[in-house]
């Protein structure tokens, strides 16, 4: 009878070591892979800083073009000479450049960063919007046409992001709060501070948030899977003065 109770006892021991070895070993994964992914995409968004940086760009200012990161406005180019002049790639970066200047993360066309510095995220901005973008990075969805145009520009810009349950792309936007900040860098070299100032949860088959009027000040509007089956979490920001 001892001998049937210890050898059971064995078992259970054996099984609650394999479910902690298993249980360890995903989390340690997901860990992993969620460093990985963030790496990669910091590296894009650095090199992005770095070309358009390197072109004599605005680095934070508004279309009006009076004030720049450093003070300093002269060599200023136009968006034509900046997407002409992009570049700086060596050949061994995740950034490739084509023909025509246009850069690239993965061979879909970078128009834009977004940093949300209270939930450690720095991603590009890609304008192609497919479920192969949406794995990679954060897509600008509307309007519809002339995305990259959209970027800091009056109306409302809506991004989105998988949410992946461990904290990479859109994951923690539901952890925001009123008055975070969320930093957008276009490809002339402009990055604009945006301040949350509306939170809510909605059903997958609303797009309202999609199409509302801004009365002519620059908005963005973030969305990604809820964390409840059919449900989607948005957030609306705008830009601070």
């Amino acid at each position: 009878m001892k001998n049937g109770y210890g050898n059971l006892l064995s078992v259970f021991l054996v099984v609650a070591i394999i479910a902690v070895v298993s249980i360890l070993g995903f989390l340690g994964y997901k860990v992993y892979t969620s460093d990985q992914t963030n790496k990669k995409s910091k590296d894009v968004v650095s090199e992005f800083d770095e070309n358009v940086n390197n072109n004599g760009n605005n680095t934070n200012s508004t279309d009006d073009g009076n004030s720049s990161e450093d003070g300093d406005n002269e060599g200023n180019s136009s968006l034509g000479e900046i997407l002409d002049n992009l570049g700086g790639d060596d050949g061994n970066s995740i950034y490739q450049q084509q023909g025509n200047k246009e850069t690239t993360y993965e061979g879909y066309k970078v128009i834009g960063t977004i940093s949300i510095p209270s939930i450690n995220i720095e991603y590009p901005i890609l304008e192609e919007n497919t479920s192969a973008t949406l794995k990679i990075a954060i897509v600008a969805v509307y309007p519809q046409d002339n995305r990259e145009s959209a970027v800091n520009k009056p109306g409302n810009l809506v991004l989105w992001g998988h949410n992946y349950k461990n904290g990479t792309y859109f994951s923690d936007i539901d952890k925001l709060t009123t008055g975070s900040k969320i930093y957008i860098k276009d490809t002339s070299g402009t990055k604009l501070e945006y301040q949350v100032y509306n939170i809510y949860e909605t059903t997958d088959s609303d797009m309202t948030y999609a199409t509302r009027d801004t009365e002519g000040a620059r908005e963005i509007t973030l969305s990604t899977c809820g964390n409840e089956s059919g449900k989607r979490t948005i957030v609306w920001a705008r830009e601070t003065k």
